[in-house]
């Protein structure tokens, strides 16, 4: 671990001598607790920044008693979550690993996953953008200046469009004719051309932007038109996309979390402390609800413990074949990867929590 001082390397390096992958708050934890436990940081600091960006590993206090950057007076876990002394975690001679007092620390940065596991309740850790819409840089239909407006009407509405954008022969960005620029045009008595139908109220912002500052502005005038950095129109975000995305996005995690009610529940009424202790060596996990997804596996994934269950409807090994494909779609959707989880894992968890709900039916029908 001596050998880390004064070393330059990127934030990704770093965590990967603790075999992690994933920056989030318990990754940035497990390294900052280990660091200061030797008497080490990083400048700047671990938690922010990019991936790829260089830090530098540092004496938490140098010579002249000085606190490195980033640091608080006399405080040498900062950010850690724990004291430095708790005994939960402690290096070993080997600076690319580190283990804790029960050999629980795994490769995602939490003392108590399994590798390639997320913590239960885990935020996502990546910012939604305006490109993670197919719409936003898919192509966008348009009509030109020098159009007929009943053209422009016409593929209003056969296309079921609110809006239609007005590129010129070169492509660049004229205005937007909408069916309320069209009544607007009409009730002021101008001549009905697609040119007198253009509108300036609409906004138009790269796929990189972040999403959630523009939702009020989507909201307010029906959608934003999306550019590219060398200013062309690549796509189109509206409300309706908006919908259809938080359908995308909020229905996997709604599934995941009553997969997990449901199962902790099954799990709950034949497990006591000695089945939980035989899958985990933590004397304070007494529990099944303090398990983890690997840790149901193994807690299922014997003959004798999986008799207790009483599914004689249900094969133990294809059960088991089905939960670790959702602990590994549950690992994706925390990701919040765009376009993830497909058709094919979306299915696997409705499928999967239709078996939960025949053993597990709802005390109360809402």
């Amino acid at each position: 671990m001596a050998a880390l001082v004064g070393t330059t390397l990127s934030r990704r390096q770093l965590l990967g001598r603790w075999d992690i992958r994933f920056r989030n708050h318990a990754a940035v934890a497990r390294v900052s607790h280990d660091l200061s436990s030797v008497g080490l940081t990083t400048v700047p600091d671990l938690a922010s920044g990019p991936l790829d960006g260089e830090i530098r590993v540092v004496p938490l206090s140098g010579d002249d008693g000085d606190t490195a950057p980033g640091r608080p007076p006399g405080d040498t876990d900062a950010g850690a979550g724990r004291s430095a002394d708790d005994g939960q975690s402690r290096l070993t001679r080997d600076p690319g690993r580190a283990t804790s007092s029960d050999d629980a620390a795994h490769s995602d940065g939490s003392p108590d996953a399994a590798p390639g596991e997320e913590p239960v309740g885990l935020l996502p850790q990546t910012a939604l953008r305006v490109g993670a819409f197919p719409s936003a840089c898919g192509g966008t239909t348009s009509i030109t200046p020098d159009d007929t407006l009943p053209k422009a009407m016409s593929v209003m509405a056969e296309q079921g469009f609110s809006q239609l954008p007005v590129l010129d022969s070169l492509g660049a960005l004229q205005g937007v004719v909408t069916w309320a620029s069209i009544a607007h045009m009409h009730a002021t008595g101008r001549e009905a051309t697609v040119r007198n139908a253009l509108t300036s109220e609409y906004h138009a912002v790269e796929a990189t932007a972040h999403l959630l500052p523009l939702i009020p502005m989507i909201q307010t005038y029906g959608f934003v038109l999306v550019r590219n950095a060398a200013g062309s129109v690549t796509g189109i975000v509206t409300t309706a996309d908006l919908a259809d995305q938080f359908v995308t996005i909020a229905r996997p995690f709604f599934v995941l979390g009553e997969i997990e009610r449901r199962l902790r529940r099954c799990l709950n009424r034949v497990y006591g402390e000695d089945d939980v202790r035989k899958v985990h060596k933590d004397k304070q996990r007494r529990q099944v609800d303090r398990l983890m997804f690997n840790e149901y596996i193994r807690l299922l994934d014997d003959e004798e413990r999986w008799k207790k269950l009483n599914w004689p409807g249900v094969d133990r090994a294809h059960f088991i074949g089905l939960l670790r494909r959702v602990k590994a779609v549950r690992n994706g959707v925390m990701h919040f990867n765009s376009g993830y989880p497909d058709a094919e894992a979306t299915a696997l968890l409705d499928r999967f929590v239709g078996i939960l709900r025949g053993y597990d039916p709802d005390a109360t029908v809402w």
